[in-house]
């Protein structure tokens, strides 16, 4: 009697048993996790101007203009108060065939320097760009105020890095606005136009070619009604107020 209970009892066991061997219920796959995002790029021209860590292209695209870099450059600043109001000035050679660059130099030459704090208020615009194609950034910069500029025009300095340090490349006192750079190349350095000074300089263009050392101006006459050569206009005065040109120009650190 026991055997004949115990029999339906082992064979209800055994089915339990082989029903709880079967497979598990499967489980709804969970979705890939999501990759982050990618970073935007950064410009190459943006409201702080061209960041010196990109290797920018040899040129933006002809007619455009790339806007001055709004804010302070200390190391800038140091440079152009050592090139205006520190030491004595080097004498360059006569730029051959400009009369108002050759009789600027002269008198540069032979100038005294004055003390920075007592030539009144001076302002700067500055930019860069890659002249020489190394992919480092060079420096250009016109610095405007009653000693910075004349009826011949404003200061322009040219920097490249070095090690650090901006070391000078050039130096013109009649800087007309816009300066342009231009896809020609001197020496492999791209060329810069812009308009000729007065004082009896060839109407048109003037155009400052690498000679291997420094940037020389050539005046580059444009026949009536023919265009300049297409460019991109890096530093442009533009009908402002003199406070609200470019950047103030400390007398000190």
């Amino acid at each position: 009697m026991r055997a004949e209970r115990t029999g339906p009892l082992r064979l209800l066991a055994l089915l339990l048993l082989f029903a709880g061997a079967g497979p598990a219920p499967a489980q709804p796959l969970a979705p890939p996790p999501l990759a982050p995002p990618a970073p935007p790029p950064r410009s190459l021209l943006g409201p702080d101007g061209p960041d010196p860590r990109d290797r920018p292209p040899p040129l933006a695209p002809p007619g455009s203009v790339i806007p001055p870099i709004n804010r302070p450059d200390p190391r800038l600043e140091a440079a152009l108060r050592a090139r205006l109001f520190g030491g004595p000035l080097a004498s360059p050679p006569a730029a051959a065939g400009d009369p108002d660059q050759t009789e600027w130099e002269q008198a540069r030459a032979t100038a005294t320097r004055p003390v920075c704090a007592d030539v009144g208020p001076l302002r700067y615009l500055h930019n860069r760009v890659d002249l020489d194609g190394d992919g480092r950034l060079e420096t250009v910069a016109v610095v405007v105020g009653s000693y910075a500029c004349s009826s011949g025009g404003c200061s322009l300095l040219i920097f490249r890095d070095n090690d650090g340090s901006l070391e000078l490349v050039a130096e013109n006192g009649l800087f007309q606005s816009p300066l342009t750079v231009i896809s020609n190349r001197h020496r492999g350095w791209l060329d810069l136009t812009m308009p000729a000074s007065l004082h009896g300089a060839p109407d048109g263009l003037k155009e400052l070619r690498f000679d291997g050392r420094t940037y020389r101006p050539v005046p580059l006459p444009v026949a009536e009604g023919a265009s300049p050569p297409p460019g991109t206009v890096l530093l442009e005065l533009l009908p402002l107020p003199f406070e609200r040109l470019g950047q103030p120009f400390p007398c000190g650190p």
